[in-house]
């Protein structure tokens, strides 16, 4: 049997959105051959419970109602009468934290120091998807195409002459290293520039400010491997009232279908516009090597850009995947996460503190 912990929450503006993954997901676990354990991350305390699947527990979550645990080593233990007990040897982590150190590579820096293999990218491909300024770059050397942007930390006169030298308004605003459905915002003059940057301070130490783009289309595609097989979905199209996609758009028009946005889906484009975004995506996957399943969003006007790259998407854009049921859909994602394990260092006996070393 295959024993899994389900890490959610954790220190993230998205922290209730992988609640509501992470609910999803438990209920849609598979359970011949698996074991389970929700692991919930809140204020850097874990905790676990059977209630977990249900949403209504963490209306009012309750800490007393739920035992804490922790990972030592690749040992899941809970913590009674001041020592831990065991509960089970861990053979994988499913990574259901949107956003902060959740998917930004430091959870899974702890996971691989733990020797806990885990369905997410790693540590270094983790970081780049995060920091929106850095990916820009990376995706530029690919000879990717991307929205002009300029990163700066604060709203000082020598910042705001810079992005008015690269970029005309209107500029779109964000924090670079969180979501953008969150803090974001468009500026069509400095006034309204200088109230997006504080906007977008609020939620990180850095912003990215990019050409404003106006009347355009969004596109998402989501890839997985299993194995030697390269999955990669439909094309997705949101649908939205707004010049982007809000939280609210996003995130408090839920249903029942799994897609957390009204979307056409497969979008109803030209297969060449379909081609271009799939091998994009593929190409991309493969070339930073990405793992797990891995959602890009795209805004297309008169040419095709990517704008993010989301490591740990909503629901794990399962719903792009009509033709495999979300149970065998996270079952895919644990099997390649335990064959793959995670990266092998080389190792040295030096001696240095052994006999001859330096206590000879």
């Amino acid at each position: 049997m295959k024993k899994v912990i389900a890490i959610f929450g954790g220190e993230s503006t998205e922290h209730d959105i992988s609640i509501i993954t992470a609910v999803e997901a438990l209920n849609a676990s598979p359970y011949v051959g698996y074991k389970v354990y929700p692991v919930y991350v809140r204020d850097g305390v874990w905790y676990s419970s059977e209630s977990m699947l249900d949403l209504r527990t963490f209306v009012d979550f309750e800490p007393k109602n739920h035992k804490k645990v922790a990972l030592i080593g690749n040992e899941l233990r809970y913590l009674k009468r001041g020592k831990w007990k065991l509960i089970d040897s861990i053979d994988c982590a499913l990574l259901l934290t949107h956003g902060g150190v959740g998917e930004s590579g430091e959870l899974q820096g702890f996971l691989e120091i733990s020797g806990v293999p885990y369905t997410s990218s790693d540590v270094s491909a983790s970081a780049l998807t995060m920091d929106k300024y850095q990916l820009k770059l990376a995706l530029k050397d690919m000879k990717i195409g991307v929205i002009k942007g300029v990163k700066v930390e604060n709203s000082e006169l020598e910042s705001l002459e810079r992005i008015e030298k690269s970029l005309d308004y209107p500029v779109f605003c964000k924090p670079n290293a969180q979501g953008s459905s969150i803090g974001v915002g468009m500026a069509h003059n400095r006034d309204e520039l200088i109230e997006k940057i504080a906007l977008a301070l609020q939620y990180d130490s850095a912003v990215l400010v990019e050409k404003g783009m106006e009347d355009f289309v969004e596109y998402n595609c989501a890839v997985v491997r299993s194995g030697e097989t390269v999955h990669v979905s439909e094309v997705e199209k949101p649908l939205n009232a707004g010049d982007f996609l809000s939280f609210e758009d996003k995130y408090m028009d839920y249903t029942k279908t799994a897609c957390l946005c009204k979307r056409e889906f497969p979008a109803k484009i030209n297969e060449e516009l379909a081609r271009e975004i799939r091998s994009t995506s593929c190409k991309v996957y493969e070339r930073l090597h990405l793992k797990g399943v891995v959602r890009f969003d795209f805004i297309y006007k008169n040419r095709l850009y990517l704008n993010e790259i989301n490591s740990i998407p909503g629901s794990l854009a399962h719903y792009l995947f009509a033709n495999i049921s979300y149970t065998d859909f996270l079952s895919m994602l644990i099997d390649e996460a335990i064959e793959v394990g995670n990266k092998k260092y080389a190792k040295f006996q030096s001696m240095v503190l052994g006999e001859g070393g330096i206590f000879k």
